[in-house]
């Protein structure tokens, strides 16, 4: 009955559904599958895509974020920085949301509902950038094993939903990540990309960071911990305080990274925090300490003056955008690697 796939091709049609796929008969081809088909068609279609429209978008928003007038110089600066291999992130939660997970404070108010605390204590304290004390707060008034549990149940990554601006960072950084987060994303996304951490060093254990800094490998320091072990976590206001104590493990060894690399902020306000603070007197104590640098969002005009003041003094200089977070981030990105001479 071969003679009749004449008949049948013949009288194929093919339907375009709302989500553009093709429908032909009643199998569903999606735009993908039908040009993956054709390897060589792919490859054509990707380097177009590439070239005359994914590339130019991020150079249009790169040249607008540098508009503005502190910007262009404190980015060429950076970049300068970068090519010297003397750039180190510090990655926050801001940078993980893309990906499904929540930010530290959203964390906090979805498991306030497990605790005895009233939503107005912790709204209170979450306004004024007093992290530290919520979580304090929220472990009185709950079980601590809950508390850790809510952690290790949320704070995980699948792998099918890394996305966003953080994507960048294997390309960008290859040798030392610093980050605040508990979640495991940067593991995930470094070891899909071939290029593991060969030490991940979390809460007390960067104490070890003396020993492999030395070396070609890869590290990630979790200053604050891992959600996948509870112990090493540094969330409250007591541990903060023993945890950045004069002689402290995380105090010497970031004391060490911030006189001999330039920091790059992402993902994060930059607010009152501890690792602001120790910026700030290390700055006192040695006035040859690289410049620091943070892309952050821009502040309403009347706050402006005071929060380039208020990072300036701890020698974190900012390159401000006014558009979406991670456009501009990802664009930011791409001028870096843009500058290296990888894209």
């Amino acid at each position: 009955m071969d003679f009749l796939r004449t008949v049948f091709e013949d009288q194929l049609e093919l339907i375009k559904d709302t989500d553009g796929n093709a429908i032909i008969g009643g199998t569903v081809f999606t735009p993908v599958a039908i040009l993956k088909a054709d390897s060589g068609a792919y490859d054509d279609e990707f380097s177009k895509w590439f070239s005359d429209r994914w590339l130019p978008e991020q150079n249009d928003c790169l040249d607008q974020i540098m508009e503005n007038g502190t910007n262009k110089k404190r980015f060429a600066a950076l970049c300068a920085a970068s090519e010297n291999g003397q750039v180190v992130p510090l990655v926050v939660s801001g940078m993980s949301v893309p990906s499904g997970l929540p930010s530290w404070s959203l964390f906090l108010q979805s498991i306030r509902c497990l605790s005895t605390m009233s939503e107005e204590d912790l709204e209170r304290l979450i306004t004024v950038s007093a992290f530290e004390e919520a979580v304090e707060k929220l472990r009185q008034t709950m079980p601590n094993l809950l508390f850790d549990e809510q952690i290790e149940n949320n704070l995980l990554i699948e792998k099918s939903k890394i996305s966003g601006p953080i994507q960048f960072l294997p390309e960008l950084f290859d040798k030392l990540v610093l980050t605040t987060n508990l979640d495991d994303l940067l593991e995930q996304l470094y070891g899909d990309r071939k290029r593991s951490f060969s030490h991940v060093l979390a809460g007390d254990g960067i104490g070890l960071y003396r020993k492999v800094r030395a070396s070609s490998e890869r590290v990630l320091l979790k200053l604050h911990g891992d959600c996948r072990n509870r112990e090493g976590r540094v969330l409250s206001k007591t541990e903060y305080e023993s945890a950045y104590k004069n002689g402290s493990l995380i105090r010497e060894e970031l004391t060490m990274i911030y006189r001999t690399n330039s920091l790059l902020c992402i993902g994060c306000s930059l607010g009152q925090d501890r690792t602001v603070s120790l910026l700030s007197e290390v700055a006192k104590m040695d006035e040859r300490m690289p410049r620091h640098y943070a892309f952050l969002q821009q502040p309403t005009d009347t706050e402006m003056l005071a929060r380039e003041h208020f990072l300036t003094e701890r020698d974190i200089f900012p390159i401000w955008y006014t558009g979406n977070h991670d456009d501009c981030i990802q664009a930011l990105f791409v001028g870096m690697l843009q500058n290296l001479g990888k894209i």
